[in-house]
C-alpha cells in the first residue's frame, strides 16, 4: 500500500541522492487497468553505466533493493505482491563526450545513400516521447518524398 497519490509518470532519481534506483514508471497511473483496485504496478530501473554490478545480482536481490529505496519516496507500507525482473545489460545508450560529432558523421554517411532514414534512441534522447516525436519525423519525412 502507497500513501502517494502515484498521480503522474513516475521519477528520476539524480546519481547525487546516493540512490541505486535510477527511476521509477508508474504503469498503473499512465494505463488504468494494470494492477488491481487497491494495487499500483510500477517499473523501476537500477543498473546503468553508473551502476553495471547490478546487473549481476540475483532477481530476488534487485527486487529487495528496489523496494528498501523506493518505499520511504512513495511511502509504500506492504510488500510486492508480484514481481518480474528482466535484464538489458545495453538497455539505455550513454550520450558521452564526441556523441554529437558521431551524430553528424552518421547523418554525413547516410546522405550518400537516398532512401536511408534512421531513428532510435541513440540519436536523439532515449526517452518514448523523445522516439516517438523522432519516428513520426522520419516518417513525415519519407511520405514527402515518396508521395502515393
Amino acid at each position: 500500500m502507497s500513501r502517494h497519490s502515484l498521480n503522474g509518470f513516475g521519477f528520476l532519481v539524480p546519481r547525487s541522492a546516493g540512490l541505486r534506483v535510477l527511476g521509477s514508471v508508474w504503469n498503473s497511473s499512465l494505463f488504468p487497468g494494470r494492477a488491481p483496485a487497491g494495487n499500483a504496478l510500477l517499473t523501476s530501473f537500477v543498473g546503468g553505466a553508473t551502476d553495471p554490478a547490478a546487473a549481476t545480482l540475483e532477481p530476488q536481490e534487485l527486487v529487495s533493493l528496489i523496494h528498501s529505496e523506493i518505499s520511504p519516496l512513495l511511502c509504500i507500507t506492504g510488500e510486492p505482491v508480484f514481481s518480474n525482473v528482466t535484464i538489458w545489460p545495453r538497455a539505455l545508450p550513454q550520450y558521452n563526450l564526441g556523441h554529437t560529432d558521431r551524430l553528424a558523421a552518421v547523418a554525413k554517411a547516410c546522405s550518400r545513400f537516398p532512401g536511408l532514414w534512421l531513428t532510435g534512441n541513440y540519436l536523439r534522447g532515449p526517452a518514448i516521447g523523445s522516439c516517438v516525436d523522432q519516428a513520426l519525423a522520419v516518417a513525415e519525412e519519407v511520405r514527402e518524398r515518396h508521395p502515393q
